[in-house]
Formats: structure tokens, sequence, C-alpha cells
């Protein structure tokens, strides 16, 4: 049979064309996108705080038996100003004020760096073990052949 199988003009997606399955690949990463699009500043505001480290103040009450409770997190702002002005009646017998911090993240400090000067250019030394490399010598240029033609014999 001649003509089965090989290469047959016209055949197969056409060139440029998408597969289904990039199209599909290419619609979730647009709604992944516009979700982190919509979001944005709570993102960076997420991310800063990770940068910074964050400041929180808890309290432990202890009841007329002696029995402390599990430290409960302040969120009402006034407690908190009241407590950095050094005006909140601190460490009684019934009440005890503490703060802590959550240290920074180095990895969202150099990102959010990255992103707002440029990520720094990242040489990466594989060969001289800090030694300095010597320029190449080129010996001979080396031309590259030039496909689909043949030289006819002289």
């Amino acid at each position: 049979m001649a003509g089965s199988g090989g290469k047959r003009k016209g055949a197969g997606r056409p060139k440029g064309a998408k597969s289904p399955r990039t199209i599909d690949a290419l619609k979730v990463k647009q709604e992944v996108q516009d979700r982190i699009r919509k979001n944005a500043n709570k993102l960076v505001n997420a991310q800063l705080s990770l940068a910074t480290g964050i400041q929180m103040l808890f309290v432990i009450y202890t009841n007329s038996k002696g029995i402390r409770s599990k430290p409960e997190l302040i969120t009402d702002q006034e407690t908190i100003i009241r407590y950095l002005d050094g005006d909140l009646d601190l460490n009684t017998d019934e009440e005890y004020y503490f703060m802590t911090t959550r240290v920074p993240e180095s990895r969202a400090i150099e990102d959010m760096l990255n992103r707002a000067l440029g990520k720094p250019t990242e040489n990466i030394d594989l060969t001289s073990g800090g030694e300095k490399i010597a320029r190449p010598i080129i010996l001979a240029e080396i031309k590259p052949r030039v496909s689909g033609t043949k030289k006819k014999a002289e």
C-alpha cells in the first residue's frame, strides 16, 4: 500500500495552535493571577508582617483559688496602647501581661526587597575553587555548518 504512514500534508495541529491541555493550564494560571491581583494589598501586608516580625500582647488571669488561665491574646487597641504607654496596671496578682514576638523571616525580607529593587545578579563559581579563572585562548575559529546544501565536486 503506497502512501500509508509517514508525514502527510495538512495532517496534525496547525503550527502555533495550542493543545487543549495547554489551553486548560493557561485558564487556571489566569484565574490564579486574577485572585492574586484582587488580594494584592492583603498579600503585601501579610508579607510585610512576616518580614518585620510581629509583636503580640498576652494576658494570663489568676482566679481566687490561684489557678492560672491559658494566655489570651489581647486584640483591644486601647489596652495595647495603655500597655505600651505604661499606663496599664501590670502584673498584679490577678493579671499578668507579657509581650512576645515572632521573629522576622529572612526569606520574606529578601522577597520584598527583590520585588521592590530587582533581584541582584548571582554568580556561582563551580570550577575554580575560588581562584581567578583565566580567560580562554581561542586557537581557531570554528564556522557553523550550513545545512541543506551539498558541495559540488570541483
